[in-house]
């Protein structure tokens, strides 16, 4: 299948760039001028780039593989600009994908879409964002909707979780975690009672592989491990891993006064569909990144 792919350069989309490169696609993927192509040096030389918004259309794509994405960070998800940028980009694809002619449409939408939840959701939960970047993926996935209304392409719009594996930042926990151990600190936490809802970044990629492979079903769909585990169980596990004579400091660090005490996606719908499950344990994914220099 011929792919458009944007974010390649990213966390997430380098994986899935990987992923469906693997497995036989072309790919034509976006990237900027400034982009840094470490995170995909593997696959970066077998597909083909193009710095261009709007002249890939050309390229007549079968589907859009829509990974992009500025303002993830906690510090940025309030950046009302920013996100509202992000929202400004996806309504420019969507026309230029309406030119091109694609009938598939695949994007990453986020758990931020639900707002605060303390529990395990469904994709029939109501959703309240609460934060900029919430409210703008979901006014991405409102946009979608009107499009596949007029122009018909099978759409898969896939709500992530938590997400962590090989090239994750260092602001996010796990990475933070074990780069703090690694020097010998002591991270300073919270209780970490919290439950969250942990997919390996290869498992989302090959989630999105097994849509573009399977039925042409479009909606909404929650993509994570389906189930979740509690933060201190983490940590402990990583300070294990790792070697580290040092432990984390749990309770040093107050909840935010809005902590949600669980996060976890009912994935039943994506896995029934397409016939996914999971194929990287959270211990080994754990015990990957702990191998890691």
């Amino acid at each position: 299948m011929k792919i458009f792919l944007t974010g390649a350069t990213g966390f997430i989309g380098s994986h899935i760039g990987s992923a469906l490169s693997d497995a036989g696609h072309q790919l034509l993927c976006l990237r900027r001028k400034t982009s840094d192509l470490r995170l995909c040096a593997a696959y970066a030389e077998k597909v083909a780039w193009t710095e261009s918004d709007s002249e890939w259309a050309a390229w007549r794509p079968q589907a859009i593989v829509h990974a992009a994405w500025s303002g993830v960070t906690a510090a940025e998800r309030d950046d009302e600009n920013l996100q509202a940028a992000n929202v400004d980009f996806f309504s420019r694809l969507l026309q230029t994908t309406a030119a091109a002619g694609a009938k598939r449409f695949v994007a990453l939408g986020s758990v931020a879409e639900y707002g605060r939840i303390n529990g395990r959701v469904s994709e029939e939960h109501p959703c309240r964002p609460v934060c900029a970047y919430g409210k703008a993926k979901l006014a991405c996935l409102n946009l979608l909707k009107d499009f596949a209304a007029t122009n018909k392409p099978a759409w898969a719009w896939l709500r992530l979780f938590s997400t962590y594996g090989p090239g994750q930042g260092e602001e996010w926990f796990m990475p933070g975690l074990l780069k703090q151990l690694r020097a010998g600190q002591a991270p300073r936490l919270t209780l970490c009672e919290q439950r969250y809802d942990y997919l390996h970044v290869k498992d989302i990629a090959a989630g999105v592989a097994a849509v573009l492979d399977g039925p042409e079903a479009s909606g909404v769909f929650n993509l994570g491990s389906n189930t979740s585990v509690p933060l201190k169980e983490i940590a402990r596990r990583l300070q294990q891993l790792s070697g580290s004579r040092v432990e984390p400091v749990f309770g040093a660090l107050p909840y935010r006064p809005d902590q949600s005490m669980r996060m976890e996606g009912d994935s039943t719908k994506f896995y029934a569909t397409f016939g996914f499950a999971p194929r990287i344990t959270l211990e080994e994914g754990l015990r990957e990144l702990a191998q890691q220099a």
